[in-house]
């Protein structure tokens, strides 16, 4: 059964997404038994939220099985229209395609969204090799080396509004504050960032930011290195080729 990590004060709400989220990772179309199973809501719950997300078009009815649900027509025009705002995503590609034939990793864009990070794009270099790092991945932005190298370029004022925010939501910042201060200034001398067992524990990432005209922080390139830990003098390997390649993005961006 899945649970939301935290329950707000609007249940409905709260299932909603969950039913959502359920439908979105399933293979297969779910009934409304299924869902409300998995998703441990009470059936008569389940059924006036299924209607209501049916009636927006979140969820839509599938033909393939009798009274089985997946998502909805709704969900995609709302991701598209975000997708189309990412207005560098054209420029991304280009980019990303000659930097992960100069270091052999697969490329990843990630744009700030509040105060999380969130992969929008990717370029893979090799299918044999695909790493547990997906299109639309979510993580804070102290805790990803995108999420570091954007909040870096932040200014003063910015990080601390977003570390008091993250001490209210995350107990264990307070500890941590130190250190994440010492890596933003850091990231910042240095124009990347580094995380080791950021995704699992075998994972490294590394990432540099992509900065507006008014030298702003709008995204970060990032790259995977999988089954070493990312020693200083690798990372510096690494950061050459992704500096220059969030630069040559940056300077496609009006």
């Amino acid at each position: 059964m899945q649970s939301l990590k935290g329950k707000s004060k609007a249940p409905a709400v709260d299932s909603s997404v969950l039913m959502l989220d359920l439908l979105a990772k399933s293979a297969y179309p779910l009934t409304l038994s299924e869902i409300c199973l998995q998703a441990g809501i009470p059936p008569a719950s389940g059924h006036r939220i299924i209607n209501a997300l049916l009636e927006h078009q979140m969820v839509a009815l599938d033909p393939s099985r009798k009274k089985s649900y997946c998502i909805g027509s709704k969900i995609f025009q709302i991701a598209s229209t975000i997708y189309n705002k990412q207005s560098i995503i054209p420029f991304f590609y280009p980019v990303a395609e000659i930097l992960k034939n100069e270091i052999h990793k697969s490329i990843f864009l990630c744009t700030p969204v509040g105060n999380k990070v969130v992969i929008v794009s990717k370029v893979e270099f090799s299918a044999a090799n695909t790493l547990n790092i997906h299109v639309g991945q979510t993580m804070p932005l102290h805790c990803s080396a995108p999420g570091k190298a954007i909040l870096s370029m932040q200014s003063a004022d910015f990080q601390r509004s977003y570390i008091n925010v993250e001490e209210k939501n995350t107990p264990n910042i307070k500890g941590n504050l130190v250190s994440v201060n010492e890596e933003l200034e850091r990231a910042k001398r240095l124009g990347y960032a580094v995380t080791h067992g950021e995704n699992d524990n075998q994972i490294s990432c590394i990432s540099a930011p992509v900065l507006n005209l008014r030298n702003e922080p709008i995204a970060a390139i990032c790259t995977a290195i999988s089954g070493e830990y990312l020693s200083p003098e690798s990372a510096r390997h690494y950061a050459k080729n992704l500096i220059q390649a969030a630069r040559q993005l940056s300077s496609r961006i009006v």
